[in-house]
């Protein structure tokens, strides 16, 4: 009789645990880390959507952040190692504007409305965009 119990015990807690734990790494962590940025602690989140697709996904996160967030944000994507000060994004990013780091190639880069994110993706594609007039920021990864 013990063992029944430990055993619906065990199974009940494991359970408990399968679905209370958020085990995924946060998007603001996530997007800090991959992009070389850093995106502030206590931003207004608009959207933070995990799209799972078997053995694909997809992760967008939109927040909106104050104007002196935005600066902050700013200052840390012009120091970034992925940001390409020679480079303004008009219609697309060019393979000209990607700057190497490690085992990712991929650039921060100017444009009218603020900044763009793009890597040289082979599965894990990663993009942002920084709208500096409309104080919004998107991030976007894929899994293919």
């Amino acid at each position: 009789m013990i063992k029944l119990i430990f055993k619906y015990l065990i199974i009940f807690a494991s359970i408990f645990l399968l679905t209370q734990c958020d085990y995924r790494t946060s998007s603001q962590k996530r997007f800090s880390r991959t992009l070389d940025i850093k995106i502030p602690k206590d931003v207004e989140v608009i959207k933070d959507e995990y799209q799972d697709m078997w053995q694909d996904f997809a992760i967008v996160y939109e927040i909106k952040l104050t104007r002196e967030e935005m600066s902050d944000l700013i200052k840390s994507i012009k120091d970034s190692k992925f940001y390409n000060d020679s480079a303004f994004v008009k219609d697309y990013v060019t393979q000209e504007m990607f700057i190497e780091q490690g085992d990712m190639k991929a650039v921060w880069a100017k444009m009218d409305s603020g900044y763009i994110f793009q890597n040289d993706f082979d599965r894990d594609a990663y993009s942002a965009q920084i709208d500096t007039i409309n104080l919004v920021a998107k991030f976007d990864e894929s899994h293919d």
